[in-house]
C-alpha cells in the first residue's frame, strides 16, 4: 500500500447547479434558454449562470405570488451552503444571493421580501453581503474596502 492517498472531496460542486436548477424549476426553461442563445453555444460562466436564476427568483416567482416554488429554491440554495465544495458556496452566496439582493432592491417589494425564505447558512451569508455592503454605493467602493482590510 503506498504511503501517499489522492485527497477526494465528496463536497458537491457547481457543475451541477444549473443542469438541476432547470430540471427543478421548469418556468425557469424560457429564460435559460433566452440565456444560452445570448451566449451563442460560448460558457457563460457558472456566476453569469446563476444570475440568470435569481433574475428568474425575484421577477418571475415572487411577483407570481409562488411560495411554494420560492421555497424549494432557497432550500435548493441552503442544501448547497451545506454541503458544497467551497466554489459552490462561493457561487450560492455571491452569485445567487447577493444577485437576489441587488436585483429585488430595484423591486417594489424589496430585498427583505426574501428573508423569510432564508435558512441559517443562507441567512449568514445574507447577513455579512448586507455588512459587506453598508454604507457603499458601487461594486468599486467594495472591492476597495474589502482590498484594505486585506493589508
Amino acid at each position: 500500500m503506498p504511503d501517499w492517498v489522492f485527497y477526494r472531496d465528496d463536497k458537491l460542486t457547481e457543475a451541477e447547479v444549473m443542469p438541476r436548477l432547470v430540471a427543478d424549476f421548469p418556468r425557469f426553461r424560457p429564460r435559460w434558454e433566452k440565456h444560452l442563445e445570448l451566449w451563442k453555444g460560448k460558457p457563460a460562466g457558472s456566476y453569469n449562470d446563476i444570475a440568470e436564476f435569481a433574475h428568474f427568483v425575484v421577477k418571475d416567482l415572487y411577483p407570481n405570488g409562488n411560495s411554494a416554488d420560492l421555497q424549494r429554491a432557497f432550500d435548493l440554495m441552503e442544501h448547497w451552503l451545506v454541503n458544497g465544495n467551497q466554489n459552490l458556496r462561493e457561487l450560492i452566496a455571491i452569485g445567487f444571493l447577493e444577485d437576489v439582493q441587488n436585483v429585488a432592491s430595484w423591486q417594489a417589494f424589496g430585498k427583505e421580501a426574501f428573508i423569510p425564505f432564508l435558512g441559517p447558512q443562507s441567512r449568514q451569508a445574507w447577513n455579512e453581503i448586507e455588512r459587506i455592503w453598508a454604507d457603499k454605493t458601487s461594486l468599486m467602493e467594495v472591492v476597495r474596502d474589502e482590498l484594505k482590510k486585506r493589508k
